[in-house]
């Protein structure tokens, strides 16, 4: 039997209306509660609540970790930022790869290194502009004016004397003159060594001859560098007329200059820039800028090469 929908509406308003009632008829609603009873309700409210939920009360001492808790691990500090490739030394042949492509950008790479401090880094770009780079004379001037303020700063590229190549500055002359000239001979070589940054250790060997009559002037000094072993290769002798003795080492040291650059110009793979003719007057300082360490390294590897094998 179905029960009508009026009946069943107004049985399920009793029953709500009953269950009201009964859970509502011991309550006042009317009358505001008493402050101890305030209290009360507040009393059992906060004693449900976490101690960190109450903004009046002052936390003294951080609660103990639970046992066994596992510990968390430590904060590393995060490292110190270092240049670029500061771990690694520098070769001596570096930003080869970069001169061949694109000077400009070596050359803004070498101000940005000197920027830096790395000035060794940044002469080897100024380096590469010189003897690798198709550089025009702009350029070229600006990488040897730098390399002449930056290689009197730096100590040698090679401190290893043991470590050095060893090639040796031959003299050849009358007997009078080769007197003289031995004590000079042995400073240009010393010279040599420092233009070189080290890389090379040079000796110097005087040979003497017969005097000339005197009537027909000084004896001529004839100059060449040669490997040091018996069948070593050797550049060109070029020779010069000496003039006063207080003038011999200047027209050794000159001398000696153009014999590297004309050997270095022609058997090198490396470029050797021509010299500004006020730079003629200062050999050594030529030697230091318009010889890269590179072409120092590989005068003494061409100089030392094992000859070669007959067919």
């Amino acid at each position: 039997m179905r029960i009508p929908i009026p009946v069943a509406l107004l049985l399920y308003l009793c029953v709500i209306g009953g269950v009201w009632w009964a859970g509502t008829r011991d309550h006042d609603f009317l009358t505001p509660p008493s402050e101890s009873g305030l209290a009360v309700i507040r009393e059992k409210v906060s004693s449900t609540l976490p101690p960190a939920d109450h903004p009046d009360e002052v936390v003294s001492e951080a609660p103990a970790p639970a046992e066994n808790a596992p510990t968390p691990p430590p904060v590393k500090a995060p490292a110190a930022s270092a240049p670029a490739d500061s771990q690694n030394p520098p070769d001596l042949a570096e930003y080869r790869d970069l001169a061949r492509k694109d000077p400009a950008a070596l050359i803004e790479l070498a101000h940005q290194l000197e920027t830096q401090g790395e000035f060794q880094r940044a002469l080897l770009a100024w380096e590469r502009i010189v003897d690798s780079a198709a550089a025009d004379e702009s350029q070229t001037r600006t990488a040897v004016n730098a390399i002449k303020r930056l290689r009197p700063t730096l100590p040698p590229w090679n401190a290893d004397s043991a470590a050095a190549l060893a090639i040796i500055l031959h003299a050849g002359t009358g007997k009078t003159t080769a007197a003289v000239l031995t004590p000079v001979l042995e400073q240009v070589a010393r010279e040599l060594e420092q233009a070189s940054s080290g890389i090379l250790r040079i000796s110097a060997s005087v040979a003497s001859g017969h005097d000339i009559p005197e009537a027909m002037g000084p004896a001529p000094i004839a100059l060449w560098l040669a490997g040091s072993g018996g069948q070593a290769p050797s550049t060109e002798v070029i020779a010069f007329t000496s003039g006063p003795p207080g003038s011999l080492h200047a027209e050794v040291l000159k001398t000696t200059s153009q014999l590297l650059r004309g050997y270095l110009k022609r058997a090198a793979t490396l470029t050797i820039p021509e010299a500004a003719e006020e730079e003629e007057a200062a050999p050594l300082e030529i030697m230091q800028s318009h010889i890269t360490r590179l072409a120092w390294l590989e005068l003494g590897s061409r100089l030392n090469a094992p000859p070669a094998q007959k067919q």
